[in-house]
């Protein structure tokens, strides 16, 4: 019986822990798997952005001169870090909404612009009208 996971995958068979083969397709074989769990993306992702984070902080504390004790030191960078990321944060999301705002302005301007090509166009239901417009047509082919 095999197992397919596409995800770095702990199988417990029969009690016995084991770590799929590292290939892209992880495939295990038994007779009888008692438990299977996964290690999802997102906390994966997580734990990346929190490693890089680490050493991008650990390394900022290296370059402060050694008379700042450690701890100032790591909360000081930390908080550049922090301060920082949500100014471009803040700049993106700000371009982004500018963006959005003007081609929504575009394109009221271009409906108000526009009136007569734009939309469903009104035609008349009327039985009469209908056969008015078959007769002329009828008397064009004739």
């Amino acid at each position: 019986m095999a197992l397919v996971f596409s995800a770095p995958t702990i199988v417990v068979f029969n009690g016995m822990r084991t770590r799929c083969p590292s290939t892209s397709r992880r495939t295990c074989f038994s007779s009888s798997p008692v438990r299977c769990a996964g290690q999802s993306g997102l906390l994966r992702v997580i734990q990346t952005v929190w490693k890089v984070g680490r050493s991008g902080i650990e390394g900022g504390t290296n370059l402060v001169p050694d008379a700042i004790p450690r701890p100032i030191a790591r909360i000081s960078v930390t908080v550049v870090v922090l301060a920082l990321a949500l100014f471009v944060l803040k700049s993106f999301l700000s371009t982004l909404f500018f963006a959005l705002a003007v081609m929504g302005l575009s394109y009221f301007a271009f409906l108000a612009l526009n009136k007569d090509e734009v939309g469903p166009k009104e035609k008349s239901t009327s039985v009469e009208d209908s056969l008015e417009e078959a007769r002329k047509i009828m008397e064009k082919y004739k």
